[in-house]
């Protein structure tokens, strides 16, 4: 995926989505997923259930609504550009009757 700025630092960029990649992490640890389904980013993504979709979806919100850094806004929009092409094409796991009706 491409950068949307060429002008920005990639270092910078790359570094602002490692974090933000730990923090997806963090957020499928505490959903529950396994290990297994958190092997890289996109299945990792794939993998989260729809109350933690939504508050990935929030903290990337918010962080880029939080920032004047332009490197992690244009990393925050990266981020939230590949997770909504995985969720397009990846319906959140079944999770206790609790999944959203369309």
């Amino acid at each position: 995926m491409p950068l949307l700025t060429s002008n920005l630092s990639s270092r910078h960029v790359a570094g602002h989505l490692s974090v933000l990649t730990e923090k997806v992490d963090e957020i499928a640890q505490r959903a529950g997923v396994s290990a297994v389904a958190r092997l890289d980013l996109e299945t990792t993504l794939a993998a989260l259930p729809w109350p933690s979709r939504r508050r990935l979806g929030l903290v990337l919100q918010s962080a880029r609504a939080g920032t004047s850094d332009k490197a992690l806004g244009e990393a925050v929009a990266v981020m939230l550009a590949l997770a909504a092409d995985v969720w397009a094409r990846t319906p959140p796991p079944e999770e206790g009757g609790n999944r959203p009706h369309a």
